[in-house]
């Protein structure tokens, strides 16, 4: 079954909760916005509140312990380019003895054994695509993601969402998919470009885009209602 989610990057629960009220999940972004813990924190009883998921991404090299203890359903580790890589993001989602994570819930949503949480991995350069087959047999790996817009960079076309080479990338990363546990994904083209190109994840935009598209169709079908 698709899922389909968007990028949270403003805060406040109220806000959190409009967000995520016609979404299946939400990541909570701490790589690229200003939210701060707190922040987080009433996003994901915001997002909790609309029955949706709430996935935190942190950012890259940073550990997850605070988002886990404030209830995340799921971690988002940006820029996974090797299967060691994927292995200790899957140990720091885990207690002892199978992982690394410390134990400090402070929600009872986030009481140990309530629920595993999803390990989401975004794979954004050549490295991550050609070792995704083998984070694929992890136990773990829940989602594999690809980040268009960063992959575009590192193929040296910035941007470019339609050339060979990245279409070529991310039907690599759907193929290591297949047939496994691990889910595929896609972030940053059009949410009718990722369910062509086979996505079970498809993250539709960042909220801010969002919101400033949705206002721009809406003031152009105001101005020109009655029109033509």
């Amino acid at each position: 079954m698709r899922e389909i989610g968007a990028v949270l990057s403003l805060s406040g629960a109220s806000y959190a909760e409009l967000l995520a009220r016609h979404l299946d999940f939400v990541w909570i972004d701490l790589e690229h916005s200003a939210l701060g813990p707190a922040d987080m924190q009433d996003a994901m009883i915001g997002v909790a509140a609309a029955g949706a998921s709430a996935y935190v991404r942190v950012p890259r090299g940073s550990s997850p312990a605070v988002a886990l203890d404030a209830g995340a359903d799921g971690i988002v580790f940006p820029l996974i380019r090797s299967v060691d890589e994927a292995e200790r993001a899957v140990a720091s989602l885990r207690h002892a003895p199978e992982g690394t994570r410390g134990y400090g819930p402070r929600r009872p949503s986030a009481l140990p054994l309530a629920k595993r949480p999803a390990c989401i991995l975004q794979i954004q350069d050549l490295a991550g695509v050609h070792a995704s087959a083998d984070m694929t047999a992890i136990p773990g790996v829940d989602q594999l993601v690809v980040g268009v817009a960063d992959l575009s960079f590192a193929l040296g076309e910035p941007l470019a969402f339609d050339t060979p080479p990245l279409q070529a990338a991310i039907d690599a990363v759907r193929q290591a998919c297949a047939g496994t546990a691990t889910r595929f994904g896609i972030v940053g083209l059009p949410a009718i470009d990722a369910r062509r190109a086979g996505a079970e994840i498809v993250i539709a935009g960042v909220d801010v885009r969002l919101i400033d598209e949705a206002l721009a169709g809406i003031v152009d079908r105001a101005l020109h209602a009655g029109h033509g």
